[in-house]
């Protein structure tokens, strides 16, 4: 028992050292690409100020073609609307919305945006715990539950390691209910995670880009049109069959579009 006890502070080491090096060789690397990715964004917002839409359009795009970036989809959106690309431009604003909801400048440029196309498409009355719901399990929330879900499974592991190696029977009881809390959060940002994930694999949304496309009552030229949507509309997609997808619009009305004429968010 004695030689134990003089090996488990030794051990202990050991372990928080292995631990340290991996995290710092991990930060190391991501602080790396972080910095390469933030000299395209502070330059592709150098092009922006300037009035270099155009310029600045390519600098967010090719940081999108990589990354998820909530900033180059904001701010993308923002040029593409100063070229008059509404359609795209509250395509992107709808994408960082999904990564960052409840920013009040988002919210005040997408609805600048929505102002300005044609249609005007009143949505059905929600409850207010769905709104709340909704907000918790945002698509955009989906990477921060799941960092928090590794963190607190790592510090309950960690914990439960401490807990191996601590003699004292007061510190292994105080580690042991440590870890067991840990880990139970981590279960709980797990499903809160798992929840947003779900949203972002089945509610897919998209948004209509060709200036005028019928909706029609089946897939296909042969359908009867049942009314028009233009430039910038958002609708839910239900299923997809060939060239075409039955959409539904906020208002509870049905219909088939043109594939090609939108895209989703």
């Amino acid at each position: 028992m004695d030689q134990q006890l003089n090996h488990s502070p030794r051990l202990w080491h050991l372990v928080s050292l292995l631990l340290f090096t991996l995290l710092g060789t991990s930060t190391a690397g991501i602080s790396q690409t972080e910095e390469m990715y933030r000299a395209h964004f502070d330059s592709a917002n150098a092009a922006y100020t300037r009035g270099d839409f155009e310029l600045a359009q390519a600098g967010y795009l090719s940081i999108l073609e990589d990354r998820v970036h909530p900033g180059a989809e904001f701010n993308l959106g923002n040029a593409l609307f100063k070229q008059q690309e509404l359609g795209l431009a509250i395509l992107h604003f709808e994408r960082a919305k999904q990564l960052i909801p409840n920013n009040e400048d988002l919210e005040t440029n997408l609805i600048l945006a929505n102002s300005q196309i044609s249609d005007r498409i009143e949505a059905l009355p929600t409850a207010g715990i769905a709104n709340v719901w909704e907000g918790i399990i945002a698509p955009g929330r989906h990477l921060m539950w799941h960092r928090l879900m590794i963190a607190f499974w790592t510090l309950g592991f960690i914990a439960f390691a401490a807990r191996l190696l601590t003699a004292d029977f007061g510190n292994r009881r105080i580690w042991g209910t440590a870890g067991a809390v840990l880990l139970t959060l981590g279960i709980g940002f797990m499903s809160l995670s798992r929840a947003a994930l779900s949203r972002i694999t089945n509610d897919t949304s998209a948004i209509v880009l060709a200036n005028e496309s019928p909706v029609r009552s089946q897939p296909g030229a042969s359908g009867m049109t049942l009314f028009m949507l233009h430039e910038g509309t958002k609708v839910a997609v239900i299923q997809q069959v060939e060239l075409y997808t039955e959409i539904k619009l906020p208002n509870g009305n049905v219909g088939w579009i043109e594939s090609n004429d939108m895209e989703t968010i």
